[in-house]
């Protein structure tokens, strides 16, 4: 099967609208499309990086676990997806930006041969990676 490209990340939060606002007010993230679930929940569409995050709210009977351990917490705690990754021109400047922010920086910076990476918790425990290549 060809895949076209990849459509969204699916996000669970106990409040949409400060996920939304999170992701709005430190990654430029902007809102594409509002609709609401079955139980009347918003369902929230952010274009993030030319991709698409899909916000809603946990559904009945479910909330966030512990966070896994950034980087490779999928494989150790079970987690399916241990984070998702945005691609910045700076990671050590970002990690300053949102540290002052108040946003919990989880690992790094950290270089690997040409790629310099952090980890920073989102809402709801969700980790996100700051990749920045050295290439050329």
């Amino acid at each position: 099967m060809k895949v076209e490209k990849l459509d969204h990340i699916h996000v669970y939060c106990r409040d949409p609208e400060a996920s939304v606002a999170f992701y709005r007010d430190h990654f430029e993230a902007a809102e594409v499309l509002r609709n609401q679930d079955a139980q009347g929940q918003p369902t929230i569409f952010l274009a993030l990086g030319g991709q698409l995050l899909y916000i809603t709210a946990f559904p009945a009977g479910m909330s966030p676990a512990n966070p896994p351990i950034p980087g490779d917490g999928a494989y150790t705690h079970g987690f399916g997806i241990a984070h998702f990754g945005l691609r910045v021109l700076d990671v050590e400047a970002a990690v300053r930006e949102l540290a002052d922010a108040g946003v919990r920086v989880l690992g790094g910076p950290t270089q690997d041969d040409n790629l310099v990476y952090a980890y920073i918790e989102a809402p709801d425990g969700v980790v996100v990676e700051l990749t920045q290549y050295e290439i050329g």
